[in-house]
């Protein structure tokens, strides 16, 4: 089985065959997972934000959301989002593909009562499959490595953060970091894949609406679901099938 890990839209986008709605008990609390089949393929996702929409960022259980799909044989969890750009050179809207990330403020983890300490990363596997696939599918722009710089949310960044972190980064977003770490600290395979929906706040002078954010995000966001799906195919017939 495989994992996806979504935002908000992809709730409104048919995705799996055969759905099973469930709730999962785990030692760091409760999981809303959506069991069912793509082209055959025994998927799991979860919507980060939760069904009713009712989870911003910062109250996100994400150690409850992997130890869900490691409950389930997930080995590799493959994540969608949508980020801001943090150079003007980028066009909009792209696909990025981060290679390395920034997070200072989540603080996840699930060792609190033990001294162990990970090297974080995105897994350089999924990462190769994603952008051969996105290279091959997609319409959009193809941004092949880059940073991604998690804020705390759920407020969205001033002029005068965007200007200090553009320096360090590529894009900005509230979650992948986090889910980046909890997927390390649990030994599944992760990495994501985001639409480029908008500049971030300041960079082209431009004045950030969440509402416009949410417009583009979502009209972008079928676009990343059929890379997705193409990516997961290769998983499965890479990794899994064969052992």
């Amino acid at each position: 089985m495989i994992g996806i890990i979504g935002g908000t839209h992809i709730l409104e986008i048919e995705v799996l065959k055969d759905v099973e709605e469930t709730r999962i008990e785990t030692p760091y609390g409760v999981a809303e997972v959506d069991v069912g089949r793509i082209d055959g393929i025994d998927v799991a996702i979860i919507q980060r934000h939760g069904k009713n929409k009712d989870k911003p960022p910062h109250r996100i259980n994400h150690p409850a959301n992997f130890q869900a799909l490691k409950s389930l044989g997930v080995k590799y969890v493959i994540g969608m989002g949508s980020v801001g750009a943090l150079k003007e050179e980028f066009t909009l809207p792209s696909l990025i593909i981060p290679d390395d990330y920034i997070d200072f403020f989540s603080g996840v983890t699930v060792y609190n009562d033990s001294l162990v300490h990970v090297t974080p990363g995105f897994d350089d596997y999924l990462r190769s499959v994603l952008l051969r696939e996105a290279k091959k599918h997609s319409s959009f722009p193809v941004i092949e490595k880059g940073v991604y710089f998690q804020t705390r949310g759920p407020r969205l960044e001033t002029k005068a953060e965007i200007a200090m972190i553009k320096n360090y980064a590529d894009c900005v977003g509230m979650t992948a970091g986090s889910e980046a770490t909890i997927a390390k600290e649990l030994g599944l395979s992760y990495a994501i894949i985001c639409t480029m929906d908008n500049y971030a706040h300041g960079i082209k002078n431009q004045r950030i609406d969440y509402r416009e954010i949410v417009e583009k995000a979502k009209e972008n966001a079928r676009e990343c679901l059929k890379i997705v799906e193409e990516a997961v195919k290769k998983v499965w017939e890479e990794k899994i099938q064969r052992t």
